[in-house]
């Protein structure tokens, strides 16, 4: 009977997660993450091009493009609301578009020493370097405010999907490897008009700063970025150790496959898991975490598996990335800090550590053959770093409270005050507009504001008209909903 009943249970458990699954699904914006899936997918195909092509391959596009992405992303910190409207604006979308349509076109002819070479060799990585980041920041914007976040997670395995189908029909012997040269070129103008096509979001509350010092969202943010760094430089240093330069053959695998088929059905738990009231989240970065230990200790031990442990390696890579996206997408609606601001800071990461990495491990084949003892304490150390980023910064409680979008989190007269501020802040009230607000807030009707403030009721309904305005909401109800949506100043401890 016990066994029968069990059985029952884990029917009706399956059952809610397929129905939760397909909840979720129905309101995702499927053109979106086609148009995100295309995106990864031409980055991936540039930064792999010149394995197309070995008898003149270069990494050092590769190297210089993250460095152009790095830099270009830097006015996204310091002028973020100017770059929102940039990246709403078709015109940049476009131009981002076809600058990496062109800039991966000259990647084939941009090998050798020559000043021809390097001249295309520094145009290739300027015209890929900047799509790389401003595309990506334009995309996670997107799917940010229209509050998106089922698609999000979707677009990371369409992208492995499209990338399996890719490289095992084009990767085919008969086939040129200028057709996908010119697949890679094609992509991001296609992704480019996909985004252009994103529903606009004027009523979107944000503030274009960073967080202020001593509190918890400044430390989170941080704490996000370190994570990032620390978790994808060994992903990277481990991608040169186990496929040196066989990425592409690894994609068309049936070792990749079957990855393929693993993430399909861990994206539809994690995407049903958005809607569930179980909250069972903190184990992706637990199973990620697992399965970065076992790639990074096994390093020494793998010569004749490498592409099985880079499986692993890149499961659990995409496990992480997952993550990542949900504590960001959190961050910005809990917080009600701009987009742009935040996933700059993420892509700036990614960048760095990208860079690193790659850096890292051809360090560490110029000086192997004289320490033999080298890759052993690299090993050591990776996971020293993984351990302790795992530990001590996505177990902490800033940061794994992020998992969850912020619900009730104004429930308590202090936290509401501390909302209200929030909300003054990122609206630019008046003094006056301000009191009125935190009347509002306590549910104060128009006749009491006046009574309590004694003004006319004229000014009340003014100052609320112009409290709607700033904060792009249309109603009370709305206004109440977004004070309660928004976390309060906390501090860290």
């Amino acid at each position: 009977m016990e066994d029968i009943a069990r059985n029952q249970t884990q029917k009706k458990t399956g059952a809610s997660t397929v129905t939760r699954f397909v909840e979720e699904a129905a309101s995702v914006h499927f053109p979106l993450v086609v148009g995100y899936a295309l995106c990864q997918l031409w980055l991936s195909l540039c930064f792999f091009a010149p394995q197309l092509f070995p008898d003149n391959a270069s990494v050092f596009v590769y190297e210089l493009s993250l460095v152009v992405c790095v830099v270009s992303l830097v006015p996204c910190l310091l002028f973020s609301r100017r770059s929102e409207r940039l990246l709403e604006d078709n015109r940049t979308v476009w131009a981002l578009a076809a600058c990496a349509g062109i800039g991966t076109l000259l990647i084939p002819f941009s090998a050798g020493s020559s000043t021809e070479a390097v001249v295309l060799q520094v145009a290739a990585a300027l015209l890929t370097g900047i799509p790389s980041g401003w595309l990506f920041v334009g995309w996670y914007q997107a799917f940010c405010k229209i509050d998106d976040l089922a698609g999000f997670v979707l677009g990371v395995v369409v992208s492995s999907l499209f990338m399996y189908v890719l490289t095992a029909v084009a990767l085919a012997p008969i086939l040129s490897p200028w057709v996908m040269v010119g697949i890679a070129c094609v992509t991001p103008l296609v992704s480019g008009l996909l985004l252009t096509r994103a529903p606009r979001r004027d009523d979107y509350v944000s503030e274009a700063a960073f967080p202020e010092k001593g509190t918890e969202q400044r430390r989170a943010l941080i704490l996000l970025c370190l994570g990032i760094f620390t978790v994808s430089l060994a992903d990277e240093f481990m991608r040169n150790f186990y496929l040196e330069g066989t990425d592409l053959m690894f994609y068309s695998s049936g070792l990749n496959l079957v990855l393929l088929l693993a993430k399909l059905l861990c994206t539809v738990v994690l995407v049903s898991m958005l809607t569930s009231q179980i909250h069972h989240m903190p184990l992706v970065y637990r199973a990620s975490f697992l399965l970065a230990m076992i790639a990074v200790l096994f390093m020494p031990y793998t010569q004749h598996v490498t592409t099985l442990f880079y499986g692993i390696t890149n499961f659990g890579a995409f496990l992480f990335k997952i993550m990542v996206m949900i504590i960001a997408f959190n961050f910005c609606h809990r917080y009600r800090t701009i987009p742009v601001l935040v996933f700059a800071l993420t892509r700036i990461a990614f960048s760095l550590d990208l860079l690193i990495g790659f850096g890292a491990y051809h360090a560490y084949r110029s000086f192997s053959p004289i320490m033999p003892d080298l890759l052993g304490l690299l090993s050591v150390t990776l996971g020293l770093l993984i351990i302790a980023t795992y530990l001590f910064v996505f177990a902490d409680r800033s940061s794994s409270s992020l998992f969850l979008k912020a619900e009730g989190e104004a429930a308590s007269s202090d936290s509401m005050r501390d909302a209200c501020d929030r909300l003054v802040r990122i609206g630019r009230l008046s003094k006056r507009e301000a009191e009125v607000l935190a009347l509002i807030a306590k549910g104060r009707s128009a006749p009491r504001i006046q009574s309590e403030l004694h003004v006319s009721m004229n000014t009340v309904n003014s100052h609320t008209s112009h409290i709607y305005q700033k904060l792009k909401v249309h109603s009370r109800q709305e206004l109440l909903d977004l004070i309660e949506e928004t976390a309060p100043q906390e501090s860290a401890t």
